[in-house]
């Protein structure tokens, strides 16, 4: 097996400003030379001087390198041009993720709005210069105007700019610095704290099942998503093979964020399920066959239509999407009203808020139906869950 070697690293010789790295010419290895000095402009410049292959050696190399330092000394021109790297800017990054994203992402024009109105003091850097540093004071600027939220989607948004870049290897040698937590804005509580009560949860089924059968599968969602407790992920990529009719359970999936289960379908889902004619592999395919990304803009409004006061109220952007500065009262209002609207991420917490209120299960079958990996994320539906201590310090005191 033939040796690899680094083609990168540097190695250094017995002449100053002299260096090689290994190379492969003609399947052969090879060495390359390089001189590095100071330009005009005190700049320090790399250039190519040639192959061993080609008869160049370190003291040719250590001649071209004095020969280069004069010319610059007295202002002649250097015997050896180097090659200009273009430089790739977090721009060209965005440019080629917004390019990507536009058909795989309904939200990308916020992408885009964020990208233009908060990261353009990156516009024009190098993207692999962009470093951590500049990321906390970035965060810490805007913490000044917005709430935790947005300075987090702002965030977020550059990450998956950067990723994007990493990923395709439009960068290399690279480390996103503000992925795994690098770059904290702190803790967000934006667990919702409302579900639908089951008067409203009939009405809104009520009122979608006009669009049963539809290219949208809004209706068909929203019976899953409310019997099953499942994530939308999980019930967009439900195949026919992960249905029991026979045993009347569904099939999930192990996630990244959750462990694979078994979930029991309640008769409406068995009606629903038998229904749907198989023409794909997937369930609850689009119209091109492929899985659904999240659920229709209008399922918001059909919420707010039967819901009183389901509303958020603060004005987040101005006439032409920009994102305003928001008060510290604002701030809160917003947080407030956010977590408790009532929106189709709210199935699940629903399905599992029922369950704890029944009286008939504990935390460890709410884990297990929900797929929550331990108890620490149940624990939020403990105070739902009928409390016969406090019956029994009643009898015993009197």
């Amino acid at each position: 097996m033939a040796t690899k070697y680094d083609t990168q690293k540097r190695h250094s010789t017995s002449k100053t400003g002299v260096f090689y790295r290994y190379s492969t010419t003609m399947g052969k290895k090879d060495k390359t030379y390089y001189i590095v000095y100071k330009n005009e402009n005190k700049i320090t410049v790399e250039s190519k001087v040639g192959k061993a292959s080609q008869g160049i050696g370190v003291n040719y190399a250590y001649e071209k390198y004095n020969e280069t330092v004069h010319n610059i000394k007295f202002g002649q021109p250097v015997p050896i041009k180097r090659k200009m790297r273009k430089k790739f800017t977090f721009e060209n990054a965005f440019t080629a993720y917004i390019a990507h994203v536009k058909t795989e992402k309904k939200t990308w024009k916020k992408d885009e709005e964020l990208y233009n109105n908060h990261l353009s003091e990156f516009h024009q850097l190098e993207l692999v210069s962009l470093t951590k540093m500049q990321f906390n004071k970035l965060k810490n600027d805007k913490l000044k105007k917005y709430s935790k939220s947005t300075v987090n989607y702002i965030l977020a948004v550059a990450r998956q700019i950067i990723n994007f870049a990493i990923r395709d290897e439009l960068v290399k040698n690279y480390t996103n610095p503000i992925s795994g937590g690098r770059v904290k804005v702190g803790k967000i509580d934006n667990a919702s704290s409302a579900f639908f009560t089951k008067e409203q949860a009939y009405m809104l089924l009520a009122r979608l099942k006009e669009h049963r059968g539809s290219h949208s599968k809004i209706y068909e969602f929203t019976v899953l998503l409310l019997h099953t407790g499942a994530r939308f992920s999980e019930v967009a990529s439900l195949t026919w093979d992960e249905i029991n009719f026979e045993e009347n359970t569904i099939y999930f999936k192990p996630t990244k964020d959750g462990k694979e289960r078994h979930v029991s379908m309640s008769t409406l889902v068995k009606d629903v399920l038998t229904s749907i004619p198989k023409k794909n592999d997937l369930i609850l395919p689009s119209i091109k066959g492929e899985q659904i990304k999240q659920m229709p803009d209008r399922l918001q409004t059909i919420i707010d239509s039967i819901i009183p006061n389901n509303k958020i109220t603060v004005k987040r952007t101005d006439g032409e999407g920009r994102l305003l500065e928001l008060s510290e009262k604002d701030k809160a209002l917003l947080v407030k009203q956010t977590k408790k609207r009532l929106t189709s991420h709210n199935f699940r917490h629903t399905h599992a808020s029922w369950m704890a209120m029944s009286g008939e299960f504990n935390l460890m079958e709410i884990r297990d139906e929900l797929g929550h990996k331990n108890t620490k994320m149940t624990e939020r539906y403990a105070h739902l869950l009928p409390n016969e201590r406090h019956d029994k310090v009643n009898k015993l005191f009197g």
